[in-house]
Parts: C-alpha cells; structure tokens; sequence
C-alpha cells in the first residue's frame, strides 16, 4: 500500500493535511504516529510525524456500493463481491450477461472500470489498484503477468540488468508496478509515448 509520510506539530494538524492530500475521510485511512521527540535543540519546535495510508476494506465497500448501484440502473442482474491481494482490489462481478460487460477485447469493461473509479473518486496515485472483473477476465490476465513479471524480476536481480515488457494499455503497466512494488533489489517505471510504452524493470540504486 502507498504511504504518504505528514510531519507536523500536532497530531490534529498532521490528520488534516492527510486528508486534504488523499481527499478520503478519516475513517478510511490507517495511521501510524511516532513520539514526539524528546531530544530536540534548543530552541526547536516538537512535531510528531504520521504514516498514513488508504485501507483496503474502505475502497473495496464503496467500490462494490457504487457498481452495484450502476448495474442495477443498467438494468443488469449481478451480484458484485471484492478480493483483495498485493494492493489490489478485485471487483467480482457475477452476472448472465458477461460478453455485454466485458465487450471486445475487454473494452466495455475498461470503461465501466474508469465511469466507477470516477463515480467514487477514488483514482490516484496513492490509491490501491481497483480492478473490475467479469467471468475471471482480469484474474486471468492478473496471473499471466505475475508469471512474466516475476521471471523478469529474477533475471534482474540474477544479471544487474535492465529488462523490459512489451508495449502495455495504462492497466496492465500499472498491473505490473503493483506487483512488483515489493520486491525488493528492483524497481519499476514506464518508458516511450502512447501506444510503444512499457514497462522496464531495473535494479534498484
């Protein structure tokens, strides 16, 4: 999960200034605080600092509270449940109709993805990875770069070399940096223009 860093002199000001970043309330954050520090200089100010980050269970009920809504105004039978693993919230939707949500290369899907991420506004950086999915269509796809990514993580770590994807959507890549986020030796970041960019993976400085 990302976490966002806040040093400030109380605890009430550190709280605000988390909030006004991740624009969420306070119920949906996890939050570490550290002592205040007893060994300052003369002369300075105390601070506490908080580690802050989004919880999985607040983004997977409003996601689930908000498709739920919007196929039910389609006029589409499903049932929607979560499943939440490496930083990603799967959103399982079980319905008759899976060739109309999923749509030609998974494009109808891709859509309604962004129309809830918007609808909830819970897009950004510092978000979990919110994935929807129909008939296993993303799960699968999920495992298939697991598999690709993790050789390629090895030989990274076994060379001290760069390696690369293939040209990936905006979903898969960001797929891939979820997954590699906590490996550690590597990181992650995207390289080209529209439709040639990909992932390189890198040893870590």
């Amino acid at each position: 999960m990302s976490i966002i860093q806040i040093s400030a002199p109380t605890r009430e000001a550190a709280l605000k200034e988390a909030l006004d970043r991740l624009r969420v309330p306070a119920e949906a954050l996890d939050i570490e605080w550290s002592e205040e520090a007893d060994d300052l200089l003369a002369g300075a100010k105390p601070f506490v600092q908080m580690n802050a980050s989004i919880r999985l269970d607040y983004v997977a009920n409003k996601v689930v509270d908000c498709t739920t809504a919007l196929l039910a105004k389609m006029e589409i039978e499903a049932t929607v449940d979560t499943h939440c693993e490496d930083e990603i919230v799967l959103v399982r939707i079980e319905t008759p109709h899976q060739e109309v949500l999923i749509g030609y290369h998974g494009e109808t899907l891709d859509a309604l993805q962004q129309l809830v991420l918007r609808m909830t506004r819970l897009s950004g950086r510092e978000m979990p990875l919110v994935l929807l999915d129909v008939a296993n269509y993303r799960a699968r796809r999920i495992e298939r770069l697991r598999r690709v990514a993790m050789d390629l993580a090895k030989t990274v770590l076994d060379s001290g070399q760069e390696e690369f994807f293939d040209p990936m959507d905006a979903i898969d890549r960001r797929i891939v940096h979820t997954l590699l986020k906590t490996v550690k030796g590597i990181k992650t970041y995207s390289r080209g223009e529209e439709l040639d960019r990909h992932v390189i993976i890198a040893p870590e400085d």
